[in-house]
């Protein structure tokens, strides 16, 4: 039973062990959220950085990782509540702070919500806002191939073919 508890513990902390408490450390535990127990640590996570740019970013990951939670969840009153919280925190975020992060954040949720939702209405202002200022974007080009990537992945009409080949991503 020990060595049970020890296996949880050990794999537990290592999957969020090797990420700092800064934007980066948040970025990679986000990439690995894939369940509830996840989720719900990635939530739990506070931020200490002081950069207010930074949290605000840091705060568009959770909002979608509340609206993932949806997923995660059976009642259908929970799934909307969850999906609706987290919507309400990724929109704040971009207001508070309109950058090529968060609004990439908010086109992979627009991309995959199911369109009952309808959240999809900034769809084709956010492409050509990540198509306009991606380059001149702060993000480092690891972030900049990883949104590419992301987005290359679930857009169905290949709008990012060109900012694939500029930044060599496959």
């Amino acid at each position: 039973m020990n060595n049970l508890i020890l296996v949880f513990v050990l794999s537990f902390c290592s999957l969020f062990s090797f990420s700092g408490n800064d934007l980066d450390g948040f970025r990679e535990s986000f990439r690995q959220v894939e369940n509830r127990t996840t989720a719900e640590s990635f939530l739990k996570r506070e931020i200490t950085v002081s950069d207010l740019r930074d949290k605000i970013t840091i705060n568009a990951y959770k909002g979608v990782c509340k609206m993932m939670m949806a997923e995660y969840v059976s009642n259908p009153i929970s799934k909307y509540s969850w999906f609706n919280e987290g919507k309400e925190m990724l929109e704040k975020s971009i207001k508070m702070n309109r950058n090529v992060e968060n609004i990439h954040l908010r086109l992979m949720v627009q991309l995959n919500a199911p369109s009952f939702l309808g959240y999809g209405k900034n769809i084709e202002k956010d492409v050509n806002y990540i198509k306009k200022n991606l380059e001149k974007s702060s993000v480092s080009d690891e972030t900049k191939k990883m949104i590419i990537t992301n987005l290359k992945a679930n857009d169905k009409e290949n709008r990012f073919e060109e900012l694939a080949k500029k930044y060599k991503v496959g």
